[in-house]
C-alpha cells in the first residue's frame, strides 16, 4: 500500500518535530544568558543559610530558561563548584534542568518554608501587632532579640510578651561617623514602650561613647 503525499508530509514533519526535540534535550549553549542566571540562581540556593527569596529567584529564571526555548530535559554539562565557605562539600552540578528545579528550587523553598514556620509559630502564637513586626522577619524568616529592663538580651517569646519595654543598641547611623570624638565606639541603646495589645506607644533613643551602661536599660 502506497503512502499518500499528506501521510508522508506528516511523517516528515513528526521526525523533524523530533529532531529537534533531541537536539534541545541533548545539547546547551552554556553560554545561554538565561541559563547562567538559572545556574547562579540555583547554586546561590545551595549555599548555606540560603534565604527563601533565593529559591523563589531559582524557580522564576527556570521559567525564563524554559521560555527562550531550552526544554526541561536538557542535561546540564557536569561539574563541581566549590561551597561558598572554606571546608563546605562541593556542589554537584549534574543531571537535566528539571531536576535540577525540582530538586534545588522547589524542595528547598518547601524544606525552608517549613523550617521557618516552626521557628516562628512560637511567637506567633505569644505576639501580636507591632510587637510581632518587630521580632518576626517574614520576608527572610530572621527574628531579632531585645534587651529587658537591666540589658539582658532574650529572643524568649514569653519574656517578650510580657514586658512592658525593649531596648535595642542599634549603634550609629551608617551614614554618620562611627566613632566617638575621644576613640570609643558610637552606641545608641534605643526604648520601645508597648501597650496591653502590643501595640508601639513610642520610642526614645540615648547615646553613649563605649559599651551602654546598665542605666542604659531602664
Amino acid at each position: 500500500m502506497r503512502s499518500r503525499p499528506r501521510d508522508l508530509a506528516l511523517l516528515a514533519a513528526v521526525s523533524l518535530a523530533l529532531q529537534t526535540a533531541l537536539v534541545h534535550a541533548a545539547s546547551l549553549d552554556i553560554n545561554n544568558a538565561e541559563y547562567l542566571r538559572f545556574k547562579t540562581r540555583a547554586v546561590n540556593s545551595q549555599f548555606r543559610g540560603a534565604l527563601p527569596v533565593e529559591f523563589k529567584w531559582c524557580a522564576e529564571e527556570y521559567d525564563k530558561l524554559i521560555a527562550s526555548g531550552v526544554s526541561p530535559d536538557t542535561p546540564v554539562p557536569d561539574e563541581k563548584i566549590a561551597g561558598q565557605n572554606h571546608g563546605d562539600p562541593p556542589i554537584i552540578w549534574s543531571g537535566t534542568v528539571r531536576d535540577i528545579k525540582e530538586k534545588w528550587c522547589d524542595a528547598g523553598l518547601k524544606g525552608k518554608t517549613e523550617d521557618i514556620a516552626k521557628r516562628h509559630a512560637p511567637y506567633l502564637a505569644a505576639l501580636k501587632n507591632d510587637k510581632l513586626r518587630l521580632v518576626v522577619d517574614t520576608r527572610h524568616g530572621g527574628i531579632t532579640s531585645y534587651a529587658m529592663p537591666g540589658g539582658q538580651y532574650t529572643s524568649d517569646p514569653k519574656r517578650l510578651a510580657a514586658a512592658p519595654v525593649w531596648f535595642l543598641n542599634v549603634g550609629a547611623a551608617t551614614n554618620e561617623r562611627q566613632t566617638c570624638a575621644s576613640g570609643g565606639k558610637r552606641n545608641s541603646v534605643r526604648r520601645y514602650s508597648f501597650d496591653a495589645q502590643h501595640k508601639l506607644l513610642g520610642t526614645t533613643t540615648k547615646e553613649f561613647c563605649g559599651d551602654p551602661p546598665s542605666s542604659a536599660y531602664q
